[in-house]
């Protein structure tokens, strides 16, 4: 029998936070393919929280858009430079149940093969979009 483990949300938003400098470090948009995280990210959207968040982070809000695909996860590499190996949180489902077969997969590659459903969108493009507070 597999043993269960579960995560907290207050990790999802540190996560989510350093996704969003990764994206703001690269070149094309990073694929978001946790789903953990990503319910997170769908929690402050559309908030004054998200607002704020945001700003401190990277000085403007960070659109959602929809863009599924499925490969290698072409930011862990940068994500380990910047902070170190992916905690667990990035592998596990919306309710925070961790994938012990995916994360003990990336802990011996140190790659990421996934599915991903969306990711940061640049200029306030995407859906989810909120103004800047003044």
């Amino acid at each position: 029998m597999t043993a269960f483990t579960t995560v907290s949300t207050g990790r999802a938003r540190e996560e989510l936070g350093r996704f969003f400098l990764i994206a703001a470090l690269a070149d094309s948009a990073p694929e978001m393919f946790s789903a953990f995280i990503d319910a997170e990210w769908h929690r402050l959207l559309g908030t004054g929280a998200y607002d704020g968040f945001c700003d401190q982070l990277v000085g403007h809000p960070v659109g959602h858009r929809e863009d599924a695909g499925y490969g290698q996860i072409t930011w862990v590499q940068r994500y380990h430079e910047q902070f170190g190996p992916l905690p667990a949180e990035w592998f596990a489902d919306a309710a925070g149940t961790i994938d012990h077969s995916a994360y003990d997969a990336y802990r011996s590659t140190g790659a990421v093969t996934a599915s991903w459903n969306c990711s940061p969108a640049s200029d306030g493009d995407g859906d989810h979009h909120t103004e800047p507070t003044k």
